[in-house]
């Protein structure tokens, strides 16, 4: 298994993981109406767009970071810099089947390095469903400490209770950067 940057003929396979995660992580929490409609075409449209843009015009204020093992999307994870200037960890999704395999920890360890030399001295954060409990485990046992709670509202028309978790530019982030085999620079 390594990371490397996503690209847009990454899209696809990270769209189809992207709702695989959330229908088993979700299963509990969200509408079944809501995961058993059109998640996947949500996704692929979301997916497309955002590494297309990352593609045409690499800026340094998102990425896109994939595990790959056997040329398969195993995790995935994507960062953008906000308004405020914290680098939001937007996504970060393993395979099912892959949790617990150290997939994750090691995306995010990729994507700790990415904000620190993109944006040093910036506060990386994300947002979790309050209701989703392995992932605040996970998120804790990173050192992420619970900032906020607010509800989300979702645009099928659904709220959730959301718990942002963030990492201070003086908290102590293990660092494995870059990913194999890849220059900083290719990280746009």
């Amino acid at each position: 298994m390594h990371i490397r940057p996503g690209t847009k003929d990454d899209a696809e396979q990270i769209a189809e993981l992207h709702t695989r995660s959330w229908l088993t992580a979700y299963a509990e929490i969200m509408p079944a109406s809501y995961l058993n409609a059109s998640l996947l075409d949500e996704r692929k449209a979301m997916w497309r767009t955002r590494l297309a843009a990352e593609t045409a015009e690499p800026d340094h204020a998102r990425c896109a970071l994939v595990a790959v093992e056997g040329g398969a999307v195993v995790g995935f994870a994507y960062l953008a810099v906000q308004g405020d200037g914290r680098v939001l960890l937007d996504n970060l999704h393993v395979q099912p089947e892959r949790k617990q395999s150290g997939i994750g920890r090691r995306l995010v360890c990729h994507a700790f390095g990415w904000a620190a030399e993109w944006h040093p001295g910036r506060t990386v954060y994300l947002e979790v469903l309050r209701d989703n409990a392995a992932a605040i485990g996970f998120y804790r046992r990173l050192g992420g400490q619970p900032t906020r709670e607010f509800v989300e509202r979702f645009p099928a028309g659904f709220e959730l209770p959301v718990v942002e978790y963030a990492w201070g530019p003086s908290s102590s982030r293990v660092i494995d950067w870059p990913p194999e085999s890849v220059s900083g620079d290719q990280l746009g």
